[in-house]
């Protein structure tokens, strides 16, 4: 039943225009973390240019965080707006239906911050004249596409107006860059402050300081909480609600 279902959602994967279009907006969003790279910093020594651009990391995954979390709402919501889920429920049992969705918002959210890693990485390679690259801040940057899929998809299937959902859910995640300003203290629990401690990211740059975030065990508490609670509201709402 299983191994139908995710070979039934693999075949729509693979032809996935939101998945594209997401992407390429990920992109190029990114690329514009360039336009502010003083020119005179490409002839700076690696070491100067390697510390300039490491609050970058963070900016750069946050971009790809919200981005994912409007990808893994937006397929939902396209899919139930089109009649393909329901379609599906008429061939496969509701938690089935439910199951194959997670990996594969998980992987969509993951290669929607993986677009957004590579052309901000590019562009500021260009800007500063190279700059090597972390392939432990890129797993991290992968690792927090995916659970950004995943509330993505918690937060559509709860929510499920389409045009609602789609900005409920990149709201959801970018919020906590608002409350930071005027509440640092609470702002570092909400998902995306709490997914980037959690995956020790530097979020000095979203204006954390050190001694005002909570350390990454915490973090992937407060994390888990966050997603497993979006999830299972999900889980809820897809077996006892009407899906037309």
């Amino acid at each position: 039943m299983i191994g139908r279902a995710l070979r039934a959602h693999a075949r729509g994967f693979a032809r996935d225009v939101v998945l594209f279009w997401v992407t390429v907006a990920g992109l190029v969003l990114s690329l514009s973390v360039a336009t502010n790279i003083p020119p005179e910093l490409a002839d700076a020594p690696p070491d100067v240019r390697a510390a300039f651009a490491a609050p970058y990391e963070a900016v750069l995954a946050t971009y790809g965080a919200v981005l994912a979390a409007a990808y893994g709402s937006f397929r939902y919501t396209v899919d139930r707006r089109d009649g393909v889920v329901a379609q599906r429920l008429m061939l496969q049992p509701r938690w089935a239906t439910l199951l194959v969705r997670m990996p594969a918002s998980a992987v969509g959210g993951a290669i929607v911050a993986l677009a957004g890693a590579v052309g901000g990485h590019a562009a500021l390679s260009v800007a500063m004249g190279g700059l090597p690259l972390e392939w432990s801040s890129l797993g991290s940057t992968l690792s927090l596409g995916a659970l950004a899929g995943l509330w993505g998809l918690g937060v559509g299937i709860v929510v499920q107006a389409h045009l609602v959902a789609l900005f409920v859910a990149p709201m959801s995640m970018s919020v906590a860059v608002l409350v930071v300003i005027f509440w640092r203290s609470g702002a570092v629990y909400l998902p995306l402050l709490a997914m980037l401690e959690a995956l020790r990211f530097d979020v000095s740059a979203l204006g954390i300081l050190p001694d005002e975030g909570i350390d990454s065990p915490t973090a992937g508490l407060v994390t888990a909480a966050w997603v497993l609670g979006a999830l299972v509201a999900a889980g809820l709402s897809f077996m006892n609600r009407d899906v037309k």
